[in-house]
């Protein structure tokens, strides 16, 4: 029951973390495809819409499963673990920021690309969308596990 609920409230937070990029980059490419569409080129504005929505069903795919792999892990984590803010939080930012990390290099890397062939903007974005969605996963870690204050535990006794 503990691994669902944590599973459970992992996944509210996922989708929120989702929902912004999701609705930033669907926004753009929404904009993006309006001008094209204005200016007479369909075939792009097709395009781009269809990778709008690609990129934020996505981000909220991403989200979710990311959410759900923090509850998760939280919820096997030791209690001594789980106690301590700074480790639950450590634990919490790992499990979000490495497989987003790692997915990040994939993408970029792919075919004949290095890492070296992007400008530095791109890299600030690569590396500052993981780390602010493992900061927020940290900062939220014990919401997710239930051991924040506020958040209803097994050992509490029931409210009249």
């Amino acid at each position: 029951m503990k691994v669902l609920e944590n599973v459970r409230r992992g996944v509210r937070l996922g989708t929120i973390v989702g929902a912004w990029p999701a609705g930033v980059l669907g926004g753009l490419c929404l904009l993006g495809a309006l001008v094209f569409l204005v200016g007479g080129h369909e075939g792009t504005a097709r395009k781009l819409g269809a990778a709008g929505v690609v990129a934020a069903l996505g981000s909220m795919a991403l989200g979710v499963a990311l959410g759900a792999a923090t509850g998760a892990v939280l919820a096997a984590a030791p209690r001594a673990v789980l106690k301590r803010p700074p480790l639950r939080g450590l634990l919490a930012a790992l499990t979000t920021g490495v497989p987003l990390t790692v997915l990040g290099v994939a993408a970029l890397t792919e075919g004949e690309y290095t890492l070296a062939s992007y400008p530095p903007s791109s890299h600030a974005v690569m590396w500052s969308v993981p780390l602010v969605v493992a900061l927020v996963m940290a900062a939220h870690s014990g919401d997710i596990a239930g051991v924040a204050p506020g958040t209803p535990r097994e050992t509490a006794p029931p409210t009249p």
